[in-house]
């Protein structure tokens, strides 16, 4: 009997051994998280080791990520083969590094993932394995409120903010061209905010398209953000476009944090010259002048005695009529000698005063000088001289209000609040 159960366990031995060895050479594929000490905020990035270890000779190979309602995922770089020794013997590594971005809160899962490969057998034969890594269960925080729509969790972020002149001291008709770049550790493009509006009613604006764009490390992806913007004023009075600030959360030391993107004046320097305490007359008074003084002298006198008699009703639309009458003379001979910066200027004047459009129609009305002062090269603004400028005229006068009594109360427009001051109580 007991020979017996001595032989039996003489066989069982190797083909334990075997089944062991076996084992130990099967192909083994899992999903390494990094660790952390706390669970992560919805949106916020989880990086993760995707590592194979295979003792079979290998000729082709993929791995299949399939996509998953819970999670969004970017590789980071290219995958990583090297040769190690585990468990005493001989193996090859696989390494992927990806980043996971939880799309809710809650107790999630993330799927396995598969690795297709083509091995070869040892009689020389080819066949197709498939290896599969266990789910891994992710505890996903809410995100914490903030006040505002945007969530942006990062683990940094850098701004850059430049011109390509001063725009404090443009000359006349001269445009600039701002540019702030945005770089981003931790996020993917789509994930970064939107360009924000630079539009105010003394500014004339265009924003070509935004370029993004993102590099992988094996720390993370790092996106970038180009904003530009070209900026011209209306009239070359200063002016201030306001700071704008960026909110965003600091995943190392999970705090909030906000950027800003400072505040910059614009405006022409030679209206900064004349309105300086060496201004000069430079000739003596003209026509205009004396035109203007009259103007002055019976706008004062129809203000006194507004609301008193039909003579000074009378005297305040004659006014005004006067006025917008020398405006569209300016108008039309701005047009005819090409001059788009001095049209625009006059045209948006004429809508201020003598229109009740808001600031959508406004700029419709004024399209055309606007794609002459934009146009995109010598040749465009020589072309659209003659044909888009052309139709400033018609495009304003049809938006003014009847020349008629109506017109003897001037509407009551919003004004911006640096026109309100000198430009040392611009806010």
């Amino acid at each position: 009997m007991v020979r017996l159960l001595v032989l039996l366990l003489l066989i069982a031995l190797p083909a334990h051994a075997q089944d062991r060895a076996q084992d130990r050479d099967a192909p083994r594929l899992e999903l390494i998280l990094d660790p952390r000490a706390v669970a992560p905020f919805e949106g916020e990035m989880v990086l993760a080791t995707l590592r194979g270890i295979y003792r079979q000779v290998i000729t082709r190979e993929e791995v299949k990520l399939r996509p998953m309602t819970d999670f969004d995922w970017v590789r980071l770089g290219q995958d990583r083969w090297k040769e190690e020794r585990i468990d005493g013997r001989p193996a090859r590594v696989f390494e992927r590094r990806i980043a996971f971005y939880p799309r809710r809160a809650g107790a999630l899962r993330i799927l396995p993932v598969a690795h297709a490969l083509e091995v070869l057998g040892p009689d020389g034969g080819r066949k197709t394995v498939t290896v599969r890594s266990a789910p891994v269960a992710l505890n996903v925080r809410p995100k914490p409120a903030t006040g505002t729509d945007r969530w942006l969790p990062l683990r940094a972020l850098e701004i850059s903010d430049s011109w390509d002149v001063d725009p404090a001291r443009l000359a006349d008709g001269q445009g600039a061209t701002r540019r702030v770049v945005l770089r981003a550790f931790g996020a993917t493009p789509e994930r970064m905010p939107p360009q924000p509006d630079l539009r105010q009613p003394w500014l004339i604006v265009f924003a070509p398209p935004e370029e993004r764009d993102f590099q992988v490390t094996p720390e993370g992806p790092v996106a970038t953000v180009v904003w530009t913007w070209h900026l011209r004023p209306v009239t070359g009075e200063p002016g201030v476009i306001p700071a704008i600030t960026l909110p965003w959360f600091d995943t190392g030391d999970r705090t909030a944090r906000s950027a800003t993107i400072p505040a910059a004046p614009i405006g022409y320097a030679s209206f900064s010259a004349s309105a300086g305490p060496r201004a000069r007359p430079v000739g003596p008074p003209g026509w205009a002048f004396w035109g203007l003084a009259g103007l002055s002298a019976l706008a004062t006198a129809a203000l006194a005695t507004r609301g008193r008699s039909p003579a000074g009703r009378l005297a305040v639309r004659m006014g005004r009529r006067w006025r917008r009458r020398a405006l569209e003379i300016r108008l039309r001979r701005q047009v005819r000698a090409g001059d788009a910066v001095g049209a625009r200027r006059n045209a948006a004047r004429l809508l201020d005063e003598f229109s009740t459009l808001d600031e959508a129609e406004r700029l419709i009305r004024l399209r055309p000088a606007d794609e002459v002062l934009f146009a995109g090269d010598a040749a465009a603004a020589r072309a659209g001289r003659q044909t888009s400028l052309g139709a400033l005229p018609a495009s304003v006068l049809s938006g003014l209000t009847s020349n008629g009594d109506a017109a003897a109360e001037p509407p009551v427009r919003h004004v911006p609040a640096w026109r309100s001051g000198p430009p040392s109580s611009r806010q």
